[in-house]
């Protein structure tokens, strides 16, 4: 067990008391923290130990920074309502685990090695986490409440970012997270309609989105330990 997740070891013996395999199977896996937590937390550490452990060619290349505050690794509170001197607190908070996350980066790596995971392997694992640590940027965007045909303003340059590490197309992406289809039944007949979403509608189908890719990422890595 966890704070932060649930789970089941199972382990295997033969007749002559002979551990011959092992599997885990994983339960209650606590997603939301992946976007929100409290002021003084952290998120799941694979973010801090990507950020601080990656090799400089690849945070170019995903275009990240080591000392960007990025929304979903940062505490609950807006950034709007947070002052200078918080906030310059938060990132000396944050700073005092940067070597430690440094050596558990490469701990990481060494183990996923020996479990059958490729360079290559490694590197879709990280971009995809990278992919939602962009997304998590959007969460702040907003729409004109007074227009109802107002569409939710979104960062144009972040969505880009996001949308390319996660292999997604960045138009189709805009749109899910800025309209919802409502079905309308009439009598003999059924139509579709596409509304815009409210700020409270688009961030919370954004928080799901990004919750529910960091869950297929977590089961399918335990997925492939349990193969390995």
């Amino acid at each position: 067990n966890s704070s932060r997740f649930g789970k089941y070891n199972r382990i295997f013996f033969d007749e002559t008391g002979t551990l011959v395999d092992a599997g885990v199977t994983t339960y209650l896996l606590e997603s939301s923290r992946v976007v929100t937590h409290g002021n003084l937390e952290r998120s799941y550490h694979c973010f801090y130990e990507m950020l601080s452990g990656l090799a400089e060619e690849k945070v170019s290349q995903w275009q990240l920074s080591r000392e960007k505050q990025y929304i979903i690794l940062s505490s609950d509170t807006k950034p709007s309502e947070v002052t200078k001197d918080q906030a310059e607190y938060q990132r000396t908070w944050h700073r005092q685990f940067q070597e430690r996350d440094q050596k558990n980066f490469q701990r990481l790596c060494d183990a996923l090695r020996v479990v059958g995971f490729s360079e290559e392997d490694m590197d879709s694992i990280f971009q995809v986490l990278a992919g939602l640590v962009h997304l998590g940027d959007l969460s702040l965007a907003e729409r004109d409440e007074g227009q109802e045909s107002s569409t939710v303003e979104l960062d144009e340059e972040i969505l880009e970012k996001a949308a390319g590490l996660l292999g997604m197309d960045a138009d189709e992406l805009s749109s899910a997270l800025r309209r919802r289809k409502v079905r309308v039944i009439h009598p003999g007949r059924e139509s579709v309609h596409e509304v815009p979403r409210t700020t409270s509608q688009f961030r919370h189908a954004l928080h799901s989105l990004i919750k529910a890719l960091y869950k297929r990422l977590f089961e399918r890595l335990v997925q492939r330990i349990n193969s390995s």
